[in-house]
């Protein structure tokens, strides 16, 4: 953006100030945010930056970083997708200026190319990612937290010095002004809108932008700070600079020292700030004078966001220390270890586990995810980090409520039955689950009364029992009923809350002769089917689904989610099915479904070697140039 390079230093130390903000934890962009698995947003956050400074350079000075930020601006969208809505939001501003139109689209295009082999995909099959239905913030304290205050004043300074002397500033304070705008606007739009029109914090939720905001006011608090003690120094004469900033920079060393063991917990920080101070002493001690204050009055600037950021770490550096030490580490690591070991000697199966918060004296409430990791793919746990994708998450939390003491209920406006052991059982052998494993006292009470669950482990606080007998594959005992509504995944929660009526299925689309329902799922289980047959050789693999049937022309009932990749041989279908499953009509008695590339995947891949080629092409020309 073309400012002196001593106020831009102090403005790039003030934004950095930004990551240690301690007033949330999972927005993203911050280190507690990062801490708590926010590493994505972390990365793509950076590189937004880097592709707007390179956006900004192109217009004005270097049309040849054209490819390298079309490059920059996939790398974006591939680590995060919130993040490149922001940045091209902020781009488009550049379009009016004169020479930017051109490369400004010509950066989208190279980098949806080069990502194409992940957008097209996501964009074709959005509709079968998972709606975890946020519920957006509201109240100026999540706009405005105390952290910000002491920036405010200064910020709106630099911002209004900023835009006065340059355009190029125009991408950052879009960057920061939006998401303060988008955060109001999803409380009020729907306001406006008809009660059937999708929300738009149903997607999008509006507290993942404020880190833009944030990271904004920190930015233009540090332009009016560095510009300020560069008019300062500039103004300084010559002949006082010399004891005057080194007289400055002795005081605050003094009155800081005593105060060093107290501004942070643990003294990080303050040892930092000292260290920073008496390199700035340094450089005043040894630097001609001529240049002194030139040279001290940035570092100055920097001391002083790099003193204020770590003086405000309260829990960072503990929660740094308790996520590095690892699962090992931890106090508890022999009960969570003697857990893994049970389960790594028991037959291969799906598990469900009891949730407690209290977990997460194991390093994290959802260690027990990592039952696959550690039991070498055998023990698949219910539970996942790819929640926020998967249609089967409302139903899998739906699950977990129902055979937990203490749930997560992490997706609001679900009709939750908590610790129901009949609907939970008759849900897992839904979903083919053969281990339960209970973590509190009440929860082991009440499996041992049940004389359809099988105690096979044990390791304290945990026990581990074997749920009646289920298959990956089931054949209808009725002809499955195609629903007619407007909402399949409403009418597929209104079915799986039918308690001992889940063997009557529910279909998205069927052949015609199969019977069709409305709203009210009337018509289920009218036509019952007689014979049956026996399902053998089941094999689930992470692309591949086998199985053997007597049933042929049967309905068949596949235990796994539903995707459009699935493909079918040996049998019509998949028919997407309640609550999240498939549904296969076998033509022969042995059955394949395999996952498989389809159009979307196909036409992103030609779209993602096409970009690269061009990138690489464009830097091969630019080396030729160069070189001649």
């Amino acid at each position: 953006m073309r400012f002196a390079r001593p106020t831009a230093l102090v403005a790039a130390a003030s934004g950095g100030t930004f990551v240690f903000m301690e007033s949330y934890s999972i927005y993203g962009g911050n280190i507690p945010s990062t801490l708590a698995g926010e590493f994505s947003f972390s990365w793509s956050f950076a590189l937004a930056l880097v592709y707007l400074g390179l956006l900004i350079k192109i217009v004005h000075d270097e049309q040849k970083l054209v490819p390298l930020a079309g490059l920059v601006l996939a790398l974006t969208a591939l680590t995060h997708l919130i993040t490149t809505l922001a940045i091209i939001l902020a781009s488009i501003p550049i379009l009016v200026w004169k020479r930017g139109a051109k490369p400004v689209v010509v950066t989208w295009l190279i980098g949806f190319s080069i990502a194409g082999f992940w957008a097209v995909p996501l964009l074709a099959r959005v509709a079968y990612s998972a709606d975890m239905a946020w519920v957006p913030l509201r109240g100026w304290k999540n706009v405005l937290p105390t952290e910000l205050w002491f920036f405010l004043i200064p910020a709106v300074f630099g911002l209004v010095w900023a835009i006065r002397r340059t355009p190029r500033v125009v991408p950052l304070v879009v960057l920061a002004v939006m998401p303060v705008i988008y955060y109001w606007l999803v409380l009020w739009i729907p306001k406006f809108l008809p009660g059937n029109l999708p929300q738009v914090q149903d997607k999008l939720w509006n507290g993942r932008f404020l880190p833009f905001f944030y990271f904004g006011v920190f930015v233009f608090a540090g332009l009016a700070v560095g510009q300020g003690l560069r008019e300062l120094s500039r103004r300084i004469p010559a002949q006082v600079s010399v004891w005057w900033v080194r007289g400055l920079i002795a005081l605050v060393l003094v009155v800081a020292f005593p105060l060093i063991p107290e501004i942070s917990l643990g003294g990080t920080g303050g040892w930092v700030t000292l260290g920073v101070g008496l390199l700035a002493l340094l450089a005043t001690l040894i630097a001609p004078v001529s240049v002194e204050v030139r040279v001290a009055a940035p570092l100055f600037g920097v001391a002083l966001f790099l003193s204020i950021g770590l003086a405000g770490l309260t829990f960072i550096p503990g929660w740094a220390r308790w996520n590095y030490s690892g699962y090992e580490g931890k106090e508890a690591w022999p009960e969570y270890e003697a857990l893994m070991v049970t389960m790594r000697d028991l037959p291969e199966g799906r598990v469900q586990w009891e949730y407690n918060k209290d977990q997460n004296k194991y390093g994290t409430p959802m260690s027990l995810m990592l039952l696959p990791y550690w039991t070498e793919g055998a023990h698949p746990s219910m539970e996942g980090l790819f929640f926020e994708s998967s249609l089967t998450t409302p139903f899998h939390f739906l699950n977990q409520a129902e055979m937990s003491v203490s749930p997560s209920r992490p997706v609001p406006g679900l009709n939750y039955h908590t610790f129901d052991f009949d609907r939970g059982l008759e849900h897992l052998a839904l979903y083919d689950v053969r281990y339960y494993v209970t973590y509190t006292e009440q929860a082991q009470q009440a499996a041992d009364r049940r004389s359809d669950l099988d105690k096979v482990g044990s390791s304290p606080p945990f026990s581990i029992y074997e749920l009646p007998p289920s298959s990956a594959v089931e054949v209808a005992g009725y002809v499955p009923a195609v629903f007619e509504g407007a909402s399949f995944d409403e009418a597929a929660l209104a079915w799986y809350d039918r308690y001992g009526e889940l063997d009557e299925w529910l279909v998205k689309d069927g052949p015609d002769d199969w019977p069709r329902v409305g709203e009210d799922l009337d018509g289920l289980g009218t036509r019952p089917i007689t014979g049956g047959g026996v399902v053998s050789d089941v094999v689930v693999d992470n692309h591949a689904i086998s199985f053997r049937t007597t049933a042929v022309g049967i309905p068949h009932l596949v235990k796994v989610s539903y995707f459009p990749n699935w493909k079918a041989e040996g049998a019509d279908g998949p028919y997407r099915a309640a609550p999240a499953l498939m549904v296969v009509v076998p033509t022969e008695e042995n059955v394949s479904l395999e996952f498989r590339s389809t159009w979307a995947e196909q036409v992103g891949i030609a779209l993602s070697i096409g970009g690269l080629l061009f990138v690489v092409a464009s830097g091969f020309h630019s080396w030729r140039e160069s070189r001649a």
